[in-house]
């Protein structure tokens, strides 16, 4: 990113943060610390802002802290660097008490939808746990699914274009549903911890 353009960008990026940091409990401070170390790893800073919120938003599903948010989001930041998301940057998410079914079972739909090959790894391995050896957990899987934890879905009117945005990436409607009211549900719970 260069000249104006560029600045205008962060600019935007960051005000989207610390609006987002002023309805929740997470640290502004934190958040923007953790953007430079995805924006590192080679994330676009749209996705990066995105996946930033994402994790908040799971860890106030989890009823994890914002310093367990941090941990993870730091920890998923230099996972994406190496593309693949493994076994160890796995438990650093479920130390962070994130690890949990919600966060398991869109990591696999995002996965299918990808074709990465989830529900065949653990099938395999026997365990979600086992199959992350087999790499189908990717760099994009990840950012995706974040993504759909951060989508806005609180109003009416946020949630049907919610749906829609799932449909358009190619989800089944009932799939785009089930993630809409995932992101619902995501947002209350970072809005109201608060």
């Amino acid at each position: 990113l260069k000249g104006q353009e560029g600045m205008n960008k962060i600019t935007a990026a960051l005000d989207k943060l610390n609006e987002y940091a002023d309805m929740t409990i997470y640290n502004f401070t934190e958040m923007t610390k953790n953007i430079g170390t995805f924006t590192a790893a080679g994330v676009k800073l749209d996705a990066s802002v995105s996946a930033i919120k994402g994790i908040a938003n799971l860890a106030a599903i989890s009823g994890s802290t914002s310093q367990q948010a941090s941990t993870a989001m730091y920890q998923l930041s230099q996972a994406l660097a190496a593309g693949t998301i493994r076994l160890m940057d796995w438990n650093s998410v479920v130390n962070a008490g994130m690890g949990g079914q919600v966060f398991q079972d869109a990591l696999i739909r995002t996965s299918e939808h990808l074709k990465t090959g989830a529900k065949a790894a653990v099938a395999a391995k026997c365990s979600f746990r086992e199959s992350l050896q087999t790499g189908w957990l990717t760099a994009e899987v990840l950012t995706q699914t974040l993504d759909q934890f951060a989508t806005a879905a609180d109003t009416q009117e946020e949630y049907q274009a919610a749906v829609e945005k799932f449909v358009k990436q190619g989800y089944s409607k009932e799939e785009a549903v089930q993630m809409a009211n995932m992101a619902k549900t995501a947002g209350e719970a970072a809005t109201k911890v608060k």
